[in-house]
Order: C-alpha cells, then structure tokens, then sequence
C-alpha cells in the first residue's frame, strides 16, 4: 500500500461525495466566468477531489465593480464556472463572503458610496479605512444578502456553499474579540458573537434546503492573543455551531491582515501546514458527524498524506500547488510523481497579482487554460531542428515547451550547470526553493530527449553550421558595474567605480572571500539578491551595509510576502540597512554617502563595495545573427533584464509558436 493510498477515499460532505481528499480552496485568480471555469476544470480534470471557488460578495459594501451575486441573475454565471468541473466528476462549492473591516467600496456607482461595514470602528492595517459600527438594519441586509447570493448558487448549479469566516473579513470580524467591541445582542461573549454566524446559517438553510451543502470557513486562530481568536475561543464557537447542527463542514483557516504575511507563506519562511498541529483537536470536536478541512502551506502530497494519517483533517486543501500543476493527483495516482512540476513558493505570480488574472512563475499556462489548457496540447505538425542557447529559465522553459511539441531540440548553454540566475538565486539563505524550477525543466527536456550541452560556447560560425530551422536566444544579462541608478539622473556612474574592489553581485556570490573585512553593498532593485548576499557575509564575519537610494530596503519582497520573514533575519544577522541613503563616492578602502532626504556628507569605511544595480541585455550574438539572415527569436533577460516570470512565460510562448 502506497503512502498515499488514503488520500484517494472518498469522503461524503452532506448530500455530495468529493471524488478523493484532496480538495482546491478559495483563492482570488480575477478571471470571467467562461475562463474562471476553464482554470477551474482543469484542475478537475488533473484529478482534484473537490472544488471551493474565490469568495463572492453579498452586499454592495463589499462588492466589486460590475458584479451583483444578490441578484437572480448571477446564477447565470455561476453555471458558467461551475459546469464544466462537475462535467469532469467533481463537486464544486461557492464561497460567499462580506469583506467587513477589511473591505473597501466600490466606486462605479455613487448610490454606493459610503464608509466600509463592521461591527464596531476599528480600521484594516491593510486599507486603513475606518468603518461604519453596523445598525441593526445593516445587519438584516446582510443576511438577506448571503441568503439570496446562496440561493443563487444553487440555482447556478453549484452543489453547495462555503460562509467565509476568516482572514479579518465579517464574519470573523463579528466573531473577533478583537474586532467586535459591541455591548448589544451582536456582540459581548462568545455566544453573541457568534450569533451572526448562525443566523447566517438558519436563513441559507431556510432559503437553500437541507439537500445542499452549507460549510462554514474559520480562522482557528488570529495570532493576538487572548484579545483575538485563539484556538480555545474557536471551540468555544465550534461548540455553538455543532450545537446548532446547521453546518455541514468545517473549514480551518487563520489570521486576519495585522498578521497577513501568515496567510500565504512564501518558500522563505519555512512554514509548511502551520494549521495541523491543532486540526487534530477540533477534528475530534466534531466527532466524525461532519467532515474537517484545512488548507495553508501544504504545496506537497506527502505532507498532506501525513495530516491525513495522523486524524488531523478529512480533507487538505492545496493552492498553489494545483496553480503550478493541475494534474498533480492524476500524476501521483497513476506512479508519475517525478514528474510533477512544484511550486517554488515565490509568491510571484499569485500572490503578489491578487486582483489581476492569475499566473504562476513555473506555469505560464495558469489562467489561460481556454488558450494552453493540457486538453488543447497538439503535436506540431511538422518537426524542425531547433536550437535554443541560453539554458536559464526562458531557454530551459523554451525547449520543454518546443520539445512537449514534437519539435528537435538542441541546448546550447556556455557555462557548466543549467539553470542560470536562478540556480544562483537558489544558493541565497531561505530561497533553496528556486532549485525547483530549474530540476524540474532539466528533468522534463531529459525524458523528452532533449540534447543537452553545457560548457559550449554559441559563436555566430557554429550557430550557422549548425543549420536549425529555428534559433531562440536566451542568453540573459549581465551585471553593470559603472553605479548607474535610475535615483541620480545627474550622473551616469558613481566616481570611483572602476576601482579594482568594486564587485557584481554574482562575482562575489561565487566567491565569498573576493570581499573584504567591510562591505558596503548598493541596492537599486529592492530584491532579495543583496540581502541575501548581505546574510551570507555577516554570517562569514563580516561587517555589512546595504544602502539604497529608495525610501525601503527589499521593496520587492513586500507584496510577494517575504518582507515580514526576510528582513528580521537580515537585521538579525548584524546587517547595517541604510535606507534613503546614495553613494557621492566610491575611493580606496571607503565611500562618501549622503541622505537623499537632505544632510553632510559621511565617510564609510568600504574594503569591498558591491553594485546590485541595474543589469544590460546580452544580446550581441542575437543581433548578429539576425544581421546574418539567420531564422532567430530572442526571449528572456536578452530581450530586456526582469523577472523569472517573464522569462519563463516568454520561453512557454516561444516554444509554443513554433510549427
């Protein structure tokens, strides 16, 4: 019997069976409905067992622009998203939600303007928008509002809803100690409090039936103390709704948006499935009458395995994972593990573009399923010989894709490993993860017979001899070392950068003792790079500062989640961070800085002094053999230095034009 074996069982939620215990939480992609159930469907059709979509709001205080799910007419598009996963066999359950103190208005319509709802006059760190104590009135309609949006659902053709009572929004906001200051019949102890919750519940039930799915999603704890949610506080709420028997699941979620880099963890904060551990006892709280979920962090099988086996939940939801490989069941289930493309938890693409379509940094395909969807996948019709030179991320991504399609496919890469930056990325603490990308291609072009040279230099005469029908560039960029910034339009270099002790980012990462007993690193990019070099100089006994010329330091790591993780442990590290702060001049053993915010001028002392600035395309050979006649195209850092999600999407699109 396999590890995994149990997480193939079925398991019964009300009138529905899910189709195993693997199951895809609610997450924000922002695509129309026709495509929204594309993505879905895919998913479904990769072998997940249950569906829960993105929350829908109930009330024109939450709402979003243009879309009114209290109106009869949305169940039009709920049958748009939610048939065709269950035409593949799997149930699909609405999360409906009001955003409360976390919320914002909507501004298209002026009739609903005004100040954002919540029991009681306590602002989101997020929005920082003081909100309205709600009226009894204003409670009413909202209940209305979920148990007309609900009812929708189930005209729509869904087979059930999730209550969102999580993540700070209103029902977690009501059943906050924290946020729920009220002295009436809303609020005081935990029963008041969780009064909104079961009048929730009796009017969808009332409105809906008992053959339909209500579930109910809580945070188990919002990481306050005794002032908020705590584990305790939620049995305590636990024990009302199974007293009430309105529900039929559970769903375990945490925080709200003072602790909301907690919410979707990226690789470098090391958190894999924070919310088992105390699964196990509201589990038993429920006795087996009602199914568990839990979801947050768990990117692998073999964790979710583990949660199932130790009794912590019937079902483990899986995000991100399913983002970066819609068939990860059917790949487990049918012995092809090895093959499943993982998340490296970079936050990029997801997380970071909440509100915009989804993407994904190893997946370009996510959320363009009616364009790329596997079931769309054709051979091309004629093979040709191609040649890709560059074996980063946009070459690797490039001769997957090329050879998925039937295309020859030749790897020419100048260095002795494939991978690029990003293998480089992978040497920096708490970001191993990006290893992930690159192990995967390498093993995907492996099976598909991709030929793979390394240590070959591309000159313009063996391109030419080589004689493909198709030449992609991917030869990437390199780092400047003039000071240039995009912060000092005065200048176009810092004086004194051509001193011998001035040093890239990657030469110095590949050799450590390059530097010097003082370092001074320069950041213009607000990334990781020069943090996790700062680390890893420390950490060898060395004295760091990172200056930049930006208001923040790390300004990058912000919206993917990696700030409030990263940064304490580069502080921690004895790292001097020097925001607001630019270089006048670079000399012998020091630097002259000066705040960019007014001041004197001071004098560091600097043995080495590293630029992690800006960086210019290595495209000579492109442009050469362009000028040459020669059938080439150019993707990646060669067309213009960026990100790995663009280099990967742009070696996916290439691979894809190919016929």
């Amino acid at each position: 019997m396999s590890e995994l074996d149990r997480l193939w069982e079925r398991v019964r939620i009300g009138h529905v069976q899910t189709r195993n215990r693997i199951y895809l939480p609610a997450h924000q992609v922002s695509l129309p409905p026709v495509e929204y159930g594309a993505y879905l469907a895919e998913r479904a059709r990769g072998g997940v067992g249950l569906i829960v979509t993105h929350g829908f709001h109930v009330h024109p205080a939450s709402a979003r622009a243009g879309v009114s799910p209290w109106e009869p007419a949305w169940s039009d598009a709920v049958h748009k998203f939610v048939t065709p996963s269950k035409d593949q066999g799997v149930p699909v359950f609405v999360q409906v939600t009001h955003m409360g103190a976390s919320g914002t208005r909507r501004t298209d319509d002026i009739a609903q303007w005004g100040a954002v709802l919540a029991p009681s006059q306590i602002p989101s760190p997020v929005h920082r928008a003081m909100p309205q104590p709600m009226e009894e009135e204003d409670i009413r309609e909202v209940i209305e509002g979920f148990a007309r949006t609900c009812a929708n659902v189930r005209a729509g053709g869904g087979d059930g809803v999730e209550l969102h009572g999580s993540h700070g929004y209103l029902l977690s906001n009501f059943l906050s100690p924290y946020w729920n200051r009220r002295t009436d019949g809303w609020g005081g102890d935990t029963e008041r409090r969780a009064r909104l919750a079961l009048e929730i519940g009796r009017a969808v039930r009332q409105r809906c039936g008992s053959d339909f799915v209500v579930g109910i999603k809580l945070s188990l704890d919002e990481y306050m103390g005794d002032i908020g949610t705590t584990p305790e506080e939620t049995m305590r709420v636990l024990a009302l709704l199974e007293q009430a028997k309105l529900f039929d699941y559970v769903c375990l979620s945490h925080t709200d948006y003072h602790q909301n880099h907690k919410l979707v963890p990226p690789q470098s904060s090391g958190e894999t499935a924070p919310l088992a551990a105390n699964a196990q006892r509201v589990r038993e709280a429920l006795n087996g009458r009602i199914p568990l979920l839990i979801q947050g962090s768990v990117r692998n099988l073999d964790t979710a395995a583990a949660i199932v086996h130790q009794g912590q939940s019937d079902l483990v939801g899986m995000v991100r994972a399913h983002i970066a490989d819609p068939e990860i069941v059917n790949k487990a289930r049918e012995g092809r593990v090895d093959q499943t493309r993982r998340c490296v938890g970079a936050n990029q693409g997801c997380w970071r573009r909440l509100g915009q379509n989804v993407s994904c940094t190893v997946n370009p395909a996510a959320g363009r399923e009616l364009q790329f969807g596997i079931a769309l996948q054709k051979p091309t019709p004629k093979a040709k010989k191609v040649l890709v030179i560059g074996a980063g991320p946009a070459g690797l991504k490039a001769a997957d894709t090329a050879a998925a399609r039937g295309h020859q496919v030749t790897v020419w890469e100048r260095g002795a490993r494939l991978g690029g930056q990003v293998r480089q990325a992978g040497r920096l603490p708490d970001f191993g993860a990006w290893n992930f990308l690159v192990d995967d291609l390498e093993a995907s072009l492996r099976r598909r017979g991709v030929d793979l040279k390394v240590n070959t230099e591309a000159t313009p005469e063996a391109v030419a001899a080589f004689g493909a029908d198709q030449v992609i560039v991917a030869t990437g960029a390199q780092w400047q070392v003039t000071g240039f910034s995009m912060f000092r339009t005065d200048r176009d270099a810092i004086p004194g950068a051509s001193l011998p002790h001035v040093l890239d980012p990657l030469t110095v990462l590949d050799n450590l003792d390059a530097c010097g007993n003082h370092v001074l690193i320069v950041d213009d990019n607000g990334d990781y790079l020069p943090l996790g070099l700062a680390r890893l100089l420390a950490n060898s006994g060395r004295q760091v500062t990172v200056v930049t010329a930006d208001a923040m330091l790390g300004r990058k790591l912000e919206p993917t989640g990696d700030w409030p993780w990263l940064m304490p442990r580069v502080a921690a590290a004895g790292v001097s961070l020097r925001p607001s702060t630019g270089v006048e001049h670079i000399g012998a053993g020091e630097a002259t800085l000066r705040s960019t915010l007014g001041g004197p001028t001071e004098t560091l002392r600097a043995d080495t002094v590293v630029l992690s600035m800006l960086r210019t395309s290595d495209d000579a050979l492109y442009h050469h053999l362009k000028a040459n006649g020669l059938p080439v195209r150019r993707i990646g850092d060669c067309v213009a230095p960026r990100e790995v999600d663009d280099a990967v999407l742009e070696g996916f699109r290439e691979g894809q034009s190919i016929d």
